[in-house]
């Protein structure tokens, strides 16, 4: 919670352009009670340079390849596992996992707990965090709040603040979690952004995460350090990043492991994909160069490649007896596609990816 530095920049930014200025956001510009946000999850080799920043960018990141969607679910905390512990009006939790492994350790049911708050600090916190430890529910507050981000939010602000957060010791469980460190934020950049959902006035953020967790169970007590970095552009209306890059940080390299963006939903080519296999199986899915065709059932089928507007790239026809079939996919741009196998008069659809 303790707030070590803010705006250090602000004295030497002041040559911003006159004709454009960086948005400032406050608490109702980030998710409250009651949100359900959609994203997108892309190919994480797709993203192209994203530490690139500055005044007045302009960022374009029309390239990222689907992968899968998701959606976070921002519920009141009575409406939630641990509303026993966690029952104030104004918090709310979000569903990070049904299953973590912690060495050898399963908790289950892990939620995370936010509120907006306006003193001591004006920010929106992670406030606590509800799990499921062998049956038992485990829920804890932070001790020392991790400011998530502080208010008002705009380019050129530089914080850093402490955090603390530790399971509650009894007898009558044999685990402990505890997590403490800091966390460093610098807004870096403003501007627009362009991803495939569409353009958004926005600014840049670089938030480090630098935790040192210890997991306690019985005798045995481990500690490792958790350092994890995420390049957010944020804007106005979207409540959660309009992008976010997020990885593991290692010494001065990170290595992202995610990337996602805000999204409606989407049905790729307005096709259900088919999940009954028994027609044809393909891999590698992402794949490069080959895709290779297995039919599960004798016959006559007909296999086409299709883009996402439904216009057809390329297409042979198969029969089921011959073995080591494939379709080349080297010449296709990576992007997500549609197969589509005709067998007699019936079609089946399937996605898959080309890296």
């Amino acid at each position: 919670m303790r707030k070590i530095y803010f705006q250090l920049f602000s004295l030497v930014l002041t040559a911003v352009s006159v004709a454009q200025s960086p948005i400032t956001l406050t608490s109702a510009n980030f998710p409250g009670s009651g949100d359900t946000l959609r994203y997108t999850n892309a190919q994480v080799s797709s993203v192209g340079n994203y530490t690139q920043t500055g005044a007045n960018y302009t960022w374009n990141y029309t390239g990222l390849v689907y992968n899968s969607q998701g959606r976070r679910d921002f519920k009141a905390a009575i409406q939630t596992p641990y509303a026993f512990f966690f029952f104030g009006a104004s918090e709310y939790g979000e569903k990070i996992a049904d299953t973590i492994q912690a060495g050898p350790l399963t908790i289950t049911n892990y939620y995370n707990y936010y509120k907006k708050q306006t003193s001591p600090i004006n920010a929106y916190i992670a406030d606590g965090i509800g799990m499921t430890f062998s049956s038992v529910p485990v829920p804890s507050y932070f001790s020392d709040k991790d400011e998530l981000y502080t208010f008002p939010l705009t380019y050129g602000d530089y914080d850093s603040t402490t955090f603390k957060f530790s399971t509650p010791t009894t007898t009558a469980l044999p685990f402990r979690y505890i997590k403490t460190g800091y966390r460093v934020t610098i807004v870096d950049g403003w501007g627009s952004i362009t991803t495939p959902y569409g353009t958004a006035t926005c600014i840049r953020l670089l938030t480090t995460q630098y935790s040192k967790d210890t997991i306690k169970y019985n005798a045995f007590s481990f500690g490792f350090p958790n350092y994890q970095r995420s390049y957010q552009w944020l804007t106005a209306t979207d409540k959660i990043p309009y992008l976010e890059v997020t990885g593991a940080l290692t010494g001065a390299n990170f290595t992202p492991n995610t990337v996602r963006y805000r999204d409606t939903y989407q049905n790729p080519a307005g096709v259900h994909e088919n999940t009954d296999i028994s027609a044809m199986e393909m891999y590698p899915n992402p794949g490069k160069d080959k895709l290779w065709l297995n039919f599960t059932r004798k016959g006559q089928f007909l296999v086409e490649v299709l883009g996402l507007d439904g216009k057809l790239i390329k297409g042979g026809n198969f029969d089921s007896a011959n073995i080591g079939q494939s379709i080349d996919i080297t010449e296709l741009s990576p992007a997500l596609y549609v197969i589509k196998v005709t067998e007699k008069q019936k079609a089946y659809y399937y996605k898959f990816i080309k890296e």
